[in-house]
């Protein structure tokens, strides 16, 4: 009987050791290491639509995503998508850069974290990244398809 009451005393010690203090959180995205390894897996854009962060599909295309591996990217552009092989990263900062070779040329795109979500800067054209979610996160999304009769004018929907 002394020896499990001991054994549970020790046990509800180190229980009460290992449990996360009261206000520590799980890190978020922005305290992972910034390299390819550590931030693979799909990851799907969200876009901002009045004030509320959605999973928007143009009536034209699909949602941008991107597959990261720890050597190989695919961006999946909506219509088309790029599939090519990390061949150099670095990190300056909170950015890390990614230089990829999808066969015709090497691509260069930068990759900031941050609280569940990445931003991905794709286009040369603009003046703030994109934000992205793992796909696991889709769920809590809510997600917005732009109208058919927006992009075509023999649309059959109501």
């Amino acid at each position: 009987m002394k020896h499990t009451a001991f054994l549970f005393l020790n046990l509800l010690i180190l229980g009460v050791a290992c449990a996360p203090k009261s206000g520590e959180d799980v890190p978020a995205l922005e305290t992972f290491m910034l390299e390819p390894k550590a931030l693979q897996g799909e990851w799907h854009m969200i876009t901002e639509i009045e004030g509320e962060w959605v999973l928007y599909y143009p009536c034209d295309a699909d949602n941008t995503f991107i597959q990261l591996k720890p050597d190989s990217i695919v961006i999946g552009w909506g219509q088309d998508a790029t599939a090519g092989k990390i061949e150099n990263w670095s990190v300056t900062g909170n950015k890390l850069t990614l230089a990829v070779n999808d066969s015709y040329a090497v691509s260069t795109y930068q990759v900031t974290g941050g609280n569940n979500f990445t931003e991905w800067w794709l286009w040369e054209d603009t003046d703030k990244p994109s934000r992205f979610i793992l796909a696991t996160q889709k769920s809590h999304f809510k997600e917005v398809r732009q109208p058919c009769k927006e992009c075509w004018e023999d649309c059959e929907e109501e």
